[in-house]
């Protein structure tokens, strides 16, 4: 941190092996900034902390470093948690927070792994270790109350398979962020109602501490509203980026128009700042969110009813799907009950789930697998009396449609004027990468709700097997 001094905490089971443990010090962290051993000095991974050069199709050079010094996961709370803690100055939600923390990152650790490029092999291997420190702030760069954790997490992870320490492969633990997440909300969830805090869930999948209104949050939330208003700004300016992903331009407006650091300003002195914004009444208010205990919330629902609602709510749309993700779901929507994390791992364990040997942590059920085969031969079936289905574009027109422009209208008029089953297919690089089927087919369903003349019934199945995506759809004409 430049020219600031913040201690941290170091964790993980990578941490212990290299003798890391309590308060970080400087030359420990600068030691593993530049890969050496925080302890001896020695090269810690095989690749240096040099520069590559790379030789674009045009002839152009371009410099990247040769090596990631390290991964930056963020944890906060909601405003509202903020506000309570730092400006109603109760230490406890500080505490709480700290240790939920903790528990999120002993379950993201789980999916630290290190690349294997031996024998002809291409793949991942799991080591489940990662040398990381967690640093705690407490403001915003426009000194709003923001509690969060900046958990760093270094490019070494310990293989135990070949002895050595190797590059940190985070995808999945990228793949694992909103699970995480989730377990940081729980645990918290359950720590503020356990101090007398009313707890009320939105529908985005966060919460608030019920008794701080929205205008108070607005008015701790400088920084949105400027990035906000940067979004705004650039989208009249440049108005054909409205189609894009909202959230990818305000991530990037938020990391490059942003203020430097205020430094040195203690909590009295940001306290004294934060009051002077509030009312008396307002004041009052705040230091009595948790003197109105709010009755523990009856349990609803068991873990394994939990879990059940998450498997209808994933395998309706997907049919292979993470097991985190229903560890998530499940979680969420149980968020403020009495069931925890290891209850609904319980419940997953006894679940007769189908898990692929090459996709490692991804499951299916046999329900959703019967589901997909019949859908597979009925749209192999004959659907007239004349012909079998056949493609209605070539291979080669058919990418040069789905890389253009308009390629979310080519299905429609197919689609409306013709009883038939429409399949289309394309692979998707290890399930991660979307190829737009979903895109191009919505038109149709609202091309479908506007045509009046239209008798038929629509039928959309999303089907994925091994490494290739399916979506089928079909038309069929009323009886």
């Amino acid at each position: 941190m430049k020219g600031q001094t913040v201690s941290g905490q170091w964790f993980g089971d990578g941490s212990k092996a290299l003798g890391l443990s309590g308060v970080t010090t400087e030359k420990e962290f600068l030691n593993l900034c530049n890969n050496l051993h925080p302890q001896t000095g020695e090269q810690l991974t095989p690749r240096l902390n040099s520069k590559r050069l790379r030789v674009d199709k045009d002839g152009n050079v371009h410099e990247s470093a040769n090596r990631r010094v390290f991964y930056d996961f963020t944890l906060s709370p909601p405003k509202s948690v903020s506000i309570a803690a730092l400006v109603g100055n109760d230490q406890r939600i500080i505490e709480a927070h700290d240790e939920a923390v903790q528990v999120a990152m002993r379950e993201l650790q789980i999916y630290a792994a290190t690349r294997v490029r031996k024998q002809n092999q291409y793949a991942h291997r799991v080591t489940g270790n990662v040398v990381g420190a967690v640093f705690r702030h407490d403001t915003s760069r426009d000194l709003d109350p923001h509690l969060h954790s900046h958990c760093i997490l270094f490019n070494a992870t310990r293989d135990s398979v070949e002895d050595r320490w190797k590059a940190l492969e985070a995808c999945e633990m990228v793949t694992a962020q909103k699970f995480v997440r989730n377990v940081y909300y729980h645990e918290l969830v359950r720590s503020l109602q356990r101090f007398g805090y009313g707890i009320e869930n939105n529908p985005r999948g966060d919460f608030e501490i019920v008794g701080v209104g929205k205008e108070l949050i607005d008015r701790f939330s400088k920084r949105h509203r400027q990035i906000d208003e940067k979004t705004r700004e650039l989208l009249e300016r440049e108005p054909h980026k409205a189609g894009q992903n909202i959230k990818v331009i305000r991530a990037n407006i938020a990391h490059k128009e942003r203020a430097r650091k205020i430094k040195d300003v203690g909590i009295v002195k940001l306290q004294s700042i934060w009051n002077k914004q509030l009312s008396w009444r307002e004041q009052f208010q705040l230091h009595r969110l948790d003197k109105h205990r709010s009755p523990e919330i009856p349990q609803k629902m068991t873990a394994e009813q939990a879990v059940g609602w998450a498997e209808q709510h994933l395998f309706e749309r997907r049919s292979v799907v993470h097991e985190h993700e229903l560890w998530r779901h499940a979680l969420e929507h149980t968020r403020g009950q009495s069931i925890s994390l290891p209850e609904i791992k319980a419940a997953t364990r006894k679940r007769e789930y189908i898990r692929g040997e090459q996709f490692q942590g991804k499951i299916t059920t046999r329900e959703v697998l019967q589901r997909e085969l019949n859908i597979v031969r009925l749209s192999q079936h004959r659907c007239t009396n004349t012909n079998r289905s056949r493609p209605i574009i070539s291979r080669q027109t058919g990418r040069w449609m789905m890389s253009s422009i308009k390629r979310s209208n080519i299905f429609c008029p197919r689609v409306i004027s013709s009883p038939c089953f429409v399949a289309v297919q394309g692979r998707a690089k290890l399930l991660r990468c979307g190829k737009s089927k979903s895109h191009s087919i919505k038109p149709v369903m609202l091309s479908k709700s506007s045509h009046r003349s239209a008798s038929r019934s629509l039928i959309w199945s999303a089907m994925a097997s091994s490494a290739r995506k399916r979506s089928v759809l079909f038309s069929r004409k009323s009886p």
